[in-house]
C-alpha cells in the first residue's frame, strides 16, 4: 500500500514538474526568440557615424505633428478626441493629417523607387508604417498614432534628433516617433524596405 502511494506521489510530482517546464518554455520562448532575432537583425549594423557628420542645424526637430488615416471623413470619434488633445497642447505647431492619396503622392515625388514596393503591400498597415517614415524623413517633426493622447508638450523632446520608444521584451515601437528632417537612420530603413518585402502570409 505504501509503495502504491509512493508511486502515485512520484507520478504526480513528475507530472507537475513536466507541466511547469512546458509552461515555462511556453512563456519564455518568445522572449529568447525575439532577442535572437534582434541580435541577428541589420539594425545592429547601422552606420551611426553618419549622424556626427551632419551639420548641427540640420538636427533640429521642427514643430510639426504628423498623423495618418485613410481620409479626413472616417476617423473614429475617440481618435479625433485623442488627436485634439495633442493639438491643444501644441497650438503653435503645424499639423498634417496624411490621407492615403496624400501619402502615395508624396512617395511618388520623394521616393519613386519605393512606389512599387509600397503598392505591393497586401495590408494597409504596412503602407501606414511606410508613410510615417517618409514624412518624417522629408519634413521632420513628430509622428503620432491617432489613438495617442497627449498629456504635456513635446518641446523638451525636440532637443533630440531622433526619439523612438522601446518595447518589451525587445524591439522598438513606431507609434510615436520624433525625427529631424533627413535623418540617416530613417533613410537607411527606407532604403532597406524593398530588400525585406517578403510576403510570408497571404491576405
Amino acid at each position: 500500500m505504501q509503495c502504491v502511494i509512493h508511486c502515485r506521489n512520484r507520478t504526480i510530482f513528475f507530472s507537475l514538474l513536466t507541466l511547469f517546464i512546458l509552461l515555462s518554455a511556453y512563456i519564455l520562448y518568445p522572449w529568447f526568440y525575439f532577442a535572437w532575432i534582434w541580435r541577428k537583425s541589420d539594425i545592429n549594423h547601422i552606420d551611426y557615424s553618419l549622424v556626427s557628420k551632419l551639420n548641427h542645424s540640420l538636427l533640429n526637430v521642427p514643430a510639426i505633428i504628423h498623423q495618418t488615416w485613410h481620409d479626413t471623413d472616417t476617423i473614429p470619434y475617440d481618435w479625433q478626441q485623442a488627436s485634439n488633445s495633442c493639438r491643444e497642447f501644441h497650438p503653435n505647431y503645424e499639423y498634417h493629417l496624411w490621407t492615403d492619396k496624400d501619402a502615395r503622392r508624396l512617395i511618388e515625388k520623394e521616393f519613386p523607387c519605393l512606389l512599387s514596393t509600397y503598392d505591393s503591400y497586401p495590408y494597409d498597415i504596412q503602407r501606414a508604417d511606410v508613410i510615417r517614415l517618409v514624412v518624417l524623413y522629408v519634413y521632420g517633426g513628430i509622428y503620432l498614432d491617432l489613438d495617442i493622447i497627449c498629456l504635456k508638450s513635446f518641446d523638451q523632446l525636440r532637443t533630440n534628433s531622433f526619439v523612438l520608444p522601446k518595447t518589451m521584451p525587445v524591439g522598438l515601437s513606431n507609434d510615436f516617433i520624433i525625427a529631424a528632417p533627413k535623418h540617416p537612420f530613417l533613410l537607411q530603413v527606407l532604403n532597406d524596405l524593398p530588400k525585406y518585402n517578403r510576403n510570408y502570409l497571404t491576405k
